[in-house]
């Protein structure tokens, strides 16, 4: 069982799980709605001892333990993994939608009326929220991690002024970013500070600040950082696209959307329509929605998704800078693949391990 459903076998005493979640046990066939007897064969698994495989937004029935202190009549529903919760929250409810979270690292998302697996297998594709969808997915591992790293180790400048000044670190961090130039004074970063996630899955890779000179400053590395990020987003949209997901528009959320400037620099770098919601814990949200719809507060999810998500803020793309970061994100992307293809990673890092060894 996953946590989830041991937490819904808590309260009612039913074995259930959801569709979106049980996609990532690996055991779940997307397809056909039901798990791998095939796979299940091989693994000698009992499939009589899985929980039922349903939909998200549906009620279970009432609590039945006297472990809580919850009225017997509160209905249980059944939720949604958090990334499909996320992109309910956002309205990544029809074809077009793109979600991008970022947190410590950051996840996108796109809305699929069908299953769509990538030959290549740089990206996933996992049940949505949303009955009778899918979600194509690319995962980031560190890309406000990168950030909170400058501000840890090198920002302690920035991290005091916002103390004396009760504000938050971030925003004097971005602020200083917006007097670097667009390419931060040519300075590239590739945020693979623990291994490259999505397209490359290389697990070897680490991260890189090129171009250092005597006369950058410290807002040009934070630039730079943001840049970067965005390079890696774009390398998966472009994914998305030779699988043929239209980008419409791209719905940003979690702590990294706060900043406007970084909100911009995705447009710019992407090219396409960025949009924040206003309620920015998209996560929960999207697990209200399937509450409330598996309470009869709803009929649909999607529609509830179109009616409760409204849009704060928008920034369109600058084609001149859009044009301009074209040239940088090429150099970004052949920067990576020359290291990767001499095996520079993988021999540094076995070099470092067999040093320790010794």
């Amino acid at each position: 069982m996953l946590v989830s459903d041991f937490i819904i076998y808590k309260l009612t005493g039913k074995f259930v799980s959801d569709f979106s979640n049980l996609s990532r046990t690996m055991l779940f066939d997307i397809n056909k709605l039901k798990y791998s007897e095939d796979i299940a064969s091989e693994l000698e698994i009992d499939l009589d001892k899985m929980p039922d495989a349903i939909e998200s937004g549906v009620d279970i029935g009432e609590i039945v333990t006297e472990e809580t202190l919850f009225d017997k009549k509160t209905l249980v529903i059944t939720g949604a993994g958090d990334q499909q919760a996320a992109a309910l929250g956002v309205g990544v409810v029809s074809p077009g939608r793109i979600k991008l979270t970022t947190g410590t690292g950051s996840f996108i998302l796109a809305y699929l009326e069908k299953p769509n697996f990538d030959p290549q297998k740089r990206v996933l594709c996992s049940c949505h929220a949303i009955p009778g969808a899918w979600i194509q997915e690319a995962s980031i591992f560190t890309s406000g991690a990168f950030l909170r790293w400058f501000r840890d180790q090198l920002g302690k400048e920035e991290s005091i002024l916002a103390e004396e000044q009760n504000q938050d670190p971030y925003i004097i961090l971005t602020e200083e970013a917006e007097k670097s130039p667009i390419g931060a004074n040519g300075l590239l970063a590739i945020p693979h500070l623990v291994g490259a996630g999505a397209p490359h899955w290389n697990p070897y890779a680490r991260g890189i600040i090129y171009g250092l000179s005597l006369g950058h400053k410290r807002r040009d590395i934070v630039r730079a950082i943001l840049e970067g990020v965005a390079f890696e987003v774009k390398k998966n949209i472009e994914v998305f696209r030779k699988l043929g997901i239209e980008t419409k528009e791209l719905r940003l959320t979690g702590g990294g959307s706060r900043s406007d400037f970084w909100n911009q620099i995705y447009s710019d770098v992407l090219g396409v329509t960025c949009v924040r919601n206003v309620i920015e814990e998209a996560t929960s949200l999207g697990a209200a929605i399937l509450a409330a719809t598996g309470a009869g507060l709803f009929s649909d999810i999607a529609k509830a998704a179109e009616n409760v998500c409204k849009v704060d803020n928008k920034w369109n793309p600058d084609l001149n800078r859009h044009e301009f970061y074209q040239d940088i994100y090429q150099l970004s992307n052949d920067l990576y693949k020359l290291l990767n293809e001499k095996k520079f990673y993988k021999t540094y890092i076995n070099t470092l391990q067999n040093k320790k060894s010794d």
